[in-house]
């Protein structure tokens, strides 16, 4: 019985993202909120997107963005990002993107 609560314990907290990312239809990490998607390298879109909000506790993080979908075309680092709201303003749309735990990518 313990070992199963043990268990299902340590599940949940691996379940939840140490870091996390969360893109906004606003300019000013205002309008329409994304989810909330772990900073694992994984590729994420980013469509409709005009800023982001990368881990509010402030621990630094790296985000690259891409011209293409699935994260391909022209990329774009935002180096650094430790909670603040960021305007992403490449003069391009930007369709994807990966965010990576620590401050470079």
């Amino acid at each position: 019985m313990r070992l199963s609560i043990a268990l299902s314990a340590l599940s949940a907290l691996l379940a939840v993202p140490a870091y996390g990312f969360q893109a906004f239809s606003g300019n000013a990490c205002d309008g329409a909120a994304g989810a909330v998607v772990p900073c694992d390298g994984s590729c994420h879109a980013f469509d409709n997107r005009h800023s982001f909000r990368a881990d509010p506790s402030g621990n630094a993080h790296c985000v690259a963005f891409f011209v293409g979908p699935s994260c391909t075309g022209q990329r774009f680092n935002f180096t650094g990002q430790a909670g603040q709201c960021t305007n992403v303003n490449t003069g391009t749309n930007i369709r994807s993107f990966r965010c990576f735990s620590g401050g470079g990518c």
